[in-house]
């Protein structure tokens, strides 16, 4: 990965966010979603605790996959503001709104596709706490997308605009995801 890959940029901006974030957070925490990983996408995210109830989420993410008849490559971000109904912050159950931002460049079969999706959303999770700096978080969330692309065929010409481009509710977010606080 190049210092100058959408990844590293969004990883770099989640590492400065941790630091800058902890001296006014009274709990942060350090997180990577599982079922990314099973998907070959790397990941990272991170939970500011804004008062007992209401934390902030961002995770960001990213692939660089290739095969024969297939590559991807994609970055996305996604912030997501919860509410948490334990009176333990960053336990049980919560629910939240999030957004979600991904840049992809795909080539599946012959057919090559660049574009971007912005969505918005609702999600329902449950922190298992495993010990006192450790959790496990299920999540699902799902809403309303908007997908852009440039869609061409191998052998020929790009287009100069977007060509294809849909709105459609979908599932936006889902999770097993390890916590671990810093604070």
């Amino acid at each position: 990965m190049n210092s100058k890959s959408p990844l590293c940029k969004l990883v770099l901006i989640l590492i400065s966010l941790t630091f800058s974030m902890n001296c006014f957070s009274q709990r942060v925490g350090i997180k990577t979603n599982t079922l990314y990983w099973a998907t070959a996408s790397p990941n990272l995210g991170v939970e500011f605790r804004l008062s007992r109830h209401f934390t902030l989420n961002i995770e960001g993410m990213g692939n660089l996959l290739e095969g024969k008849k297939f590559r991807t490559h994609t970055a996305t971000v996604m912030p997501e503001g919860r509410y948490w109904f334990s009176a333990r912050p960053q336990a049980g159950h919560f629910v939240g709104v999030m957004g979600t931002g991904s840049l992809f460049q795909w080539k599946l079969n012959n057919t090559f596709h660049k574009g971007d999706v912005v969505g918005l959303g609702l999600t329902y999770g449950y922190s298992f706490v495993l010990s006192k700096r450790w959790s496990l978080e299920a999540t699902l969330g799902a809403g309303w997308a908007h997908f852009r692309e440039i869609k061409y065929k191998a052998g020929e010409k790009a287009p100069n605009q977007i060509n294809n481009s849909k709105d459609l509710f979908a599932p936006l977010k889902a999770g097993l995801t390890f916590v671990y606080l810093i604070k």
